[in-house]
């Protein structure tokens, strides 16, 4: 696997937690973990596909689902032990926001 593939899986993955812990600052049950870590990890690459009428990248590869599910069961048994580090959590949100806007303007301007 090569190096891009591991940062975009664990952009995904850090996505994915911070949906999942507002899911428990909410406390949601299960469900929502789910449902708030799936949206916050693969939703915007799935809006950029959509926009960019190409086939949804997550649909030809599940891992990025089975991704934000795990996370979202972790964060669900462990939250209180990620709440202490939201912080740092939120930097790494930030990060990651800003290396998949470019690799989203870049997969835009592939297409053209």
């Amino acid at each position: 696997m090569n190096p891009i593939a591991l940062l975009d899986y664990a952009g995904v993955a850090v996505f994915a937690a911070t949906g999942a812990l507002a899911a428990s600052r909410k406390q949601l049950d299960i469900i929502g973990f789910l449902f708030l870590a799936s949206i916050t990890g693969i939703g915007g690459g799935t809006l950029r596909d959509v926009i960019l009428n190409l086939p949804v990248f997550w649909v030809a590869n599940s891992g990025y689902v089975l991704i934000c599910a795990v996370v979202a069961v972790l964060v669900f048994f462990s939250a209180h032990r990620f709440e202490s580090r939201y912080k740092l959590l939120l930097w790494l949100d930030a990060v990651g926001l800003a290396a998949f806007s470019v690799m989203g303007a870049a997969k835009g301007l592939a297409i053209t």
